[in-house]
């Protein structure tokens, strides 16, 4: 198993879907699972991994378990209070391309990847 440190980015995918949560009984977390059941695939497709982060218990990013203290590491480097439903889509060096604090589609995901900014500059340089 991996350790994920606050200021580690070694870990991210180049895109990760950060899924905050106090716990996986939570309704909004259950409905935004339920939303990405669907769609892995095409989140895959465009290289969006998606991490799922609770509170004192062992979290998932990808197939990689999470120990509990990299999920509160992980909480505090984003700025997430405890007991808060937050998803976030984080670039590979820590780039915040979405924060929100209710369940995103799919298609809001991917278009976010789709249209980073941070991308579009370094295909002119």
């Amino acid at each position: 198993m991996r350790n994920v440190s606050e200021n580690s980015t070694d870990l991210l995918a180049d895109n990760t879907l950060f899924i905050f949560t106090p716990t996986p009984e939570d309704r909004s977390f259950q409905l935004q699972m339920e939303q990405l059941a669907t769609r892995r695939d095409a989140l895959r497709e465009h290289d969006v991994e998606v991490a799922e982060i609770f509170e004192d218990r062992r979290g998932l990013m990808g197939e990689n378990e999470l120990p509990p203290d990299d999920c509160d590491g992980l909480r505090r480097r984003f700025h997430v209070p405890n007991g808060r439903f937050r998803v976030m889509l984080v670039g590979k060096n820590a780039h915040i391309k979405m924060v929100a604090d209710s369940c995103v589609s799919c298609e809001e995901v991917i278009m976010r990847v789709e249209h980073d900014p941070q991308l579009a500059d370094a295909a002119f340089e």
